[in-house]
């Protein structure tokens, strides 16, 4: 009696629907790490620095960068060390005499803070130089794990959506 085997062949995956779904879970995930973190620690400022969401599927992995290169942020999230202050256009500084920290150092967040107290005339200081806020670092270890998790997700969604796991 003969024996007849025929193979199974999955269909092919829709690499485009797969790809679509990913980028549009780094998109949203890129989004909420900027208006929710990067916002709530610039909420408060009268600066604000250009956060950017870049997202990418080449290389070894799907990848998320969230952040900015602007000056100002980087020496509130990297700290200052203590530096001389001189009037460049006028003879003397003015400025308050107290400042109140609108961040802190690992918090996601700031309130309403800036420059307190009576007007102060100097030629010149050295200012103590900030502490670093570390934000970067914070929100790295917020969204770590959430990160994962929303790829994870996606992950399923892409693979059903590509035509595999039903």
């Amino acid at each position: 009696m003969p024996l007849f085997a025929k193979g199974i062949k999955p269909a092919r995956l829709q690499d485009k629907a797969f790809s679509q779904t990913i980028l549009d879970a780094l998109e949203k995930a890129g989004k909420t790490i900027k208006d929710e973190d990067y916002g709530a620690i610039t909420k408060t400022w009268k600066h604000k620095p250009k956060i950017e969401v870049v997202v990418d599927l080449a290389g070894p992995g799907p990848t998320l960068l969230v952040g900015t290169d602007d000056e100002i942020y980087g020496y509130v999230d990297e700290g200052t060390r203590a530096h001389v202050i001189v009037p460049r256009r006028a003879k003397v500084l003015k400025f308050k005499s107290g400042y109140v920290a609108k961040t802190a150092p690992g918090v996601i967040g700031s309130t309403s803070g800036g420059p307190t107290g009576g007007d102060v005339y100097s030629a010149g200081v050295i200012h103590p130089g900030t502490k670093a806020r570390e934000f970067e670092k914070t929100i790295k270890e917020k969204r770590e794990s959430w990160f994962k998790k929303q790829m994870e997700a996606a992950m399923r969604e892409a693979a059903k959506k590509s035509g595999y796991g039903g």
